[in-house]
């Protein structure tokens, strides 16, 4: 804050003269600290200002090294412009040498031509007279025209001698075309790019090897049409004559790559692949219109289309039908390998400049098959009808014919579809397979589970005679087998089919993962068959099992808990109701192991105990006890468990935990026991309040008392 004398003598207030001062006082202690900073710092600037005058010698010679560096360089720098003039001069002085050599050089070849086209057009040496015509084209006629009359004059029958050997080129190429020289060809189609006429031989070359494939394809199917039904490769004609066909177009492709790729680049090789193609198309279409008329697959399609499956094609049409679509197959098979090799000699070139000849088989390839999946949809489902009309089970077996026969045309027609080599009919293919088995097959078999298990104390199998009744019994018990041999053959086939596609289409992942999702659809059929063999299993218990275990189970509550020692003794030498229910397991359960499969015995057995002892449960609960009761109660419950884990392959402890808990409560003899029952592992299964009310079915036990030890 700075102020003039004036103001100063000016200032009377003395609260203003106050507040100046402080801060007056302020901005002095500000400097005083700057100054003492600066007085600190007073040593290190000595020395700074030392190092300095040290240097400034040594900077003055630095100086003078840098101005005697710059007068070197600049004076390189101007011999540097020298020297690089005199090579510029020096290379324009070579430029026109060269170009003086160059005229030198093309007179001298254009000499060499003059007489060597004469000469070799006299002898009919195509190759040579060519390469002298090439070399005349490359001269460039503005640098020597117009040095003298005999150049000028030796342009003029050059010219000449190129017109008249591009007429013999044509000539001899057409005759060698005429005579079927593939040699000849070959050789003259050389030689068009030689003579500037490059898109003439590719033109001409790519219109003879079109009419080559077209005439392979004539012949091939020709020949086919003139097959005896008689000749063992009568049912796979057609099939023949497109792999003929594609091998003759594939032989046709290799040999003129060598000569495009040599004679024109392989830049040029699309434009000679193209037409044909396109002919090899028009020629596969030809064999399909006459394998469908032949073969009379518009008017099959038609039949299936139109009727149900009563009307369409029947059993005698069977066979048929099966050697027609293996040859469908063949035929798309071969097509996509072809294609395959197509697409390879073209690489990326043949989605740009070969589109209409790719999409047009791509589209022969797909009207083949939409006809295939419309037929062979209709021969698995054909098939399958006749193998179930045809079921029939040996003595030996507890399944029938219809699981392997099914499964055998499952397995058949999508290896088939498969090996057809295309995605989408593959797909398509597994699709309507695992839709058979589902529609086909498992409501088949469904079909004969809900017409139910005949139970003799039933009123209305009391009508039939004991052979019906067997009949039926053996039906349904044959079905419940099928159910589950079935659902086991679908895991089996769908690794088949896994294995089938990565040999088929191992390199395409895309492919790969598109078909495996297709696959996993067959889970769904075995979703229907597990759902089908768990309705027949709850039904054989229901009508074979329930109806003769209730009545057993039910002694239990009609016989008094309430005895004495005398009692328990006499029960546990001999007990009536344990001795009944080890007898109707012997007699109704035990002889189902020989007719069902163990998996489904098993579940049937599980099914049993569990029906068992939730109704015991039940009776239980409405009995009453004493100690000597609880005792026998834990007792047959022993000795009925160890005798159904003799007949089992599993542990049934834990379905008995809940009565053997409640048995345990009601064997006590002083309700403090019970404290030592009432750990965590005893109440997952039972809780409180069952505990009490096991409890309370003992007579010898008082309300209170039970209240008092378990708590309201």
């Amino acid at each position: 804050m700075e102020l003039s004398l004036e103001e100063v003598k000016a200032l009377t207030d003395s609260d203003r003269i106050q507040e100046i001062f402080l801060k007056l006082r302020e901005q002095e202690e500000s400097v005083t600290k700057d100054l003492d900073k600066l007085l600190k710092n007073q040593a290190h600037l000595e020395t700074k200002m030392k190092n300095l005058n040290q240097i400034l010698p040594q900077v003055a010679s630095i100086e003078k090294n840098c101005q005697s560096l710059h007068d070197k360089i600049h004076n390189t720098n101007v011999l540097a412009e020298n020297v690089s003039r005199k090579v510029r001069q020096l290379d324009m002085a070579k430029g026109h040498v060269d170009n003086c050599i160059q005229r030198v050089n093309d007179i001298i070849s254009l000499t060499k031509c003059v007489e060597g086209v004469q000469e070799t057009m006299a002898s009919d040496n195509y190759e040579i007279a060519a390469s002298h015509i090439s070399k005349y084209l490359q001269i460039d006629k503005k640098l020597i025209s117009n040095i003298d009359d005999d150049v000028d004059g030796s342009f003029a029958v050059l010219k000449d001698a190129e017109l008249r050997f591009i007429n013999n080129l044509n000539n001899k190429f057409d005759a060698a075309v005429k005579d079927n020289d593939e040699k000849g060809v070959s050789r003259f189609a050389r030689l068009y790019p030689l003579v500037g006429r490059k898109q003439d031989g590719l033109s001409k070359y790519s219109k003879y090897l079109s009419s080559k494939v077209a005439g392979r394809g004539q012949f091939h199917l020709t020949n086919a049409l003139k097959t005896s039904k008689e000749d063992k490769r009568w049912g796979v004609m057609f099939a023949d004559t497109l792999t003929r066909l594609f091998e003759d177009t594939a032989r046709i492709v290799e040999d003129c790559q060598i000569v495009v790729d040599s004679a024109y680049g392989s830049d040029c090789l699309v434009q000679v692949l193209s037409p044909i193609q396109e002919e090899c198309v028009r020629q596969a279409r030809g064999t399909l219109n006459n394998f469908l008329q032949t073969r009379n697959v518009i008017d099959i399609s038609c039949v299936v289309n139109a009727k149900s499956v009563s009307g369409a094609p029947g059993e005698q049409e069977q066979p048929k039908l099966d050697q027609i679509l293996e040859e469908m197959v063949i035929m798309n098979s071969r097509a996509e390998l072809y294609s395959n090799f197509m697409k390879r000699k073209l690489s990326q070139s043949v989605e740009d400049k070969t589109c209409d000849g790719t999409l047009g088989m791509y589209t022969l390839q797909q009207e083949t098959m939409g006809h295939y999946i419309l037929l062979e949809t209709h021969f698995i489902k054909q098939s399958i009808l006749k193998a179930v009309s045809l079921e029939k089970r040996t003595k030996k077996s507890l399944v029938s014919s219809l699981v392997d026969d099914s499964c055998y045309l499952i397995q058949k027609s999508v290896n088939r579809a498969i090996s057809s080599r295309s995605v989408d009919t593959a797909c398509a293919m597994i699709n309507n397979a695992a839709s058979s088995l589902s529609v086909e097959v498992c409501n088949e078999l469904l079909t004969t589970v809900k017409n139910g298990y005949p139970n003799a104390l039933s009123y209305s199998w009391q009508q039939g005679t004991d052979e019906q009744v067997h009949e039926q019994k053996e039906r349904f018990l044959t079905a419940t087998n099928n159910l589950h041999a079935t659902a086991e053959n679908i895991a089996k086939l769908k690794k088949g089919f896994q294995v089938k596609c990565e040999k088929s289409f191992g390199s395409d992942k895309m492919a790969l993962e598109k078909l495996s999702s297709c696959i996993s659809g067959f889970s769904d059929a075995t979703v229907d068959f597990n759902e089908a063999l768990k309705r027949a299993e709850n039904t054989l218990c229901k009508a074979a099992v329930f109806p003769k275990l209730h009545p057993v189970v039910a002694e239990f509550a009609s016989t008094s808990h309430v005895i004495t020692e005398d009692q328990l003794y006499m029960l546990e030498v001999e007990d009536p109701w344990l001795q009944e229910m080890v007898k109707v397991v012997e007699e109704v359960i035990t002889p189902l192991k020989h007719l069902l499969h163990q998996n489904i015995y098993d579940s049937v057995l599980k099914i049993s105990i569990t029906e068992m002892t939730e109704y015991l449960e039940k009776l239980a609960l409405t009995c009453s006890y004493n100690q000597l009761g609880g005792i026998l109660f834990d007792k047959r419950l022993r000795a009925l468990v160890a005798f159904l884990s003799g007949i089992t392959q599993w542990s049934i402890r834990d379905k008995f935990a809940r009565l053997t808990q409640m048995a345990l409560i009601l064997s006590v003899e002083r309700l403090s026991e019970v404290t030592e029952y009432t750990s965590s592992s005893l109440r997952c299964c039972l809780s409180t309040a069952e505990i009490k009310q096991c409890l309370k079915l003992r007579n010898d036990f008082k309300k209170d008392e039970i209240n008092k030890i378990i708590g309201e």
